[in-house]
């Protein structure tokens, strides 16, 4: 299986020469994700261990998972229309800021920021930020 988001830093392109590196299946019985990210590691088998976790610093990308394993279908009400637009992506960016929002809210509203803005950096949307004073327009 893949992940459903991509994240700066991912090991998409290494899980294979990774797992190669793992001891024969069936000699240990825990997987620990230290540095989670978007998980390609371990979303690359379907088990690792008989007991995996899944951890990582940013509160905001294990809610994510957390919504997405044990609400998925309200977190997909919760995205349902959206659309790409920088003007919705900067107030994503300031909602999550805020208190009061469900755990669903906060993952929608992370998922929108992995999703749209550039490279997953969660803060430019779409393209890289230009300095328009040197900026040359044509009219």
């Amino acid at each position: 299986m893949d992940s459903f988001i991509s994240w700066i830093g991912g090991k998409k392109l290494l899980r294979k020469e990774i797992l190669s590196l793992f001891p024969e299946k069936k000699t240990f019985d825990r997987y620990v994700e230290v540095f989670g990210g978007a998980g390609w590691v371990l979303f690359a088998s379907d088990r690792h261990a008989e007991t995996e976790v899944y951890n990582d610093i940013d509160s905001n990308l294990v809610n994510l998972f957390r919504c997405a394993k044990y609400h998925p279908e309200a977190l997909q009400k919760e995205l349902d229309f959206i659309l790409m637009s920088r003007e919705q992506f900067f107030d994503a960016r300031e909602q999550l800021k805020m208190r009061g929002l469900t755990d669903i809210q906060r993952a929608a509203r992370f998922f929108i920021l992995i999703k749209e803005s550039f490279g997953s950096d969660l803060h430019s949307f779409a393209v890289r930020p230009k300095n328009m004073i040197n900026a040359v327009v044509y009219i």
